[in-house]
């Protein structure tokens, strides 16, 4: 990813880092923000860390795009890739604030080709041995040439709902 930034964005700096060992001074930045990834953190070590590169006052802001599974075809993938829910942050702990939390619908048009890609780029899928990746791609695939709302069609919505949190440190 940093490589990718650096190729698009040649003047922005990348570090290399993770939320347990920011390459940052102490308070020298106003926002941290995750994207998709705090899940992966060690919350304890992860929000000391924060707090230690946040300005006093400053702000984390935590993001989750998560597939809308209201939608009954985008519920039945969801089956078929066995995917975990990401939980709502909603206690960061001593040094921060009340977490405040908002979401917002979107939808993203997809044909079958990407969808494909986008199943098999999930961790969960990756992690899987060789048949049983197999074995979803194909049940996606089945799900897509039967299902009333995507059957026949090119391209369909995907609609998602993102879950945004921030947080405030205390001063």
């Amino acid at each position: 990813m940093r490589a990718e930034l650096g190729r698009v964005l040649p003047g922005v700096p990348a570090l290399a880092g993770t939320a347990e060992e920011l390459p940052l001074p102490d308070h020298s930045a106003d926002a941290v923000l995750c994207a998709q990834a705090w899940h992966w953190v060690d919350p304890e070590r992860g929000v000391a860390e924060v707090a230690r590169v946040l300005v006093p006052g400053g702000r984390l802001g935590l993001i989750w795009n998560l597939r809308d599974e209201r939608e009954d075809w985008v519920r039945r993938l969801g089956e078929i890739i066995d995917s975990p829910e990401l939980p709502r942050q909603s206690d960061l702990g001593t040094p921060f604030g009340p977490v405040e939390t908002r979401d917002f619908g979107w939808t993203h048009e997809i044909g079958l080709d990407r969808l494909l890609d986008l199943v098999a780029s999930r961790s969960y899928v990756i992690l899987l041995d060789a048949g049983d990746r197999a074995a979803v791609l194909d049940r996606v695939r089945h799900l897509t040439a039967t299902h009333p709302d995507l059957a026949g069609r090119d391209t369909f919505p995907l609609p998602y709902v993102t879950q945004c949190a921030r947080a405030d440190l205390r001063p």
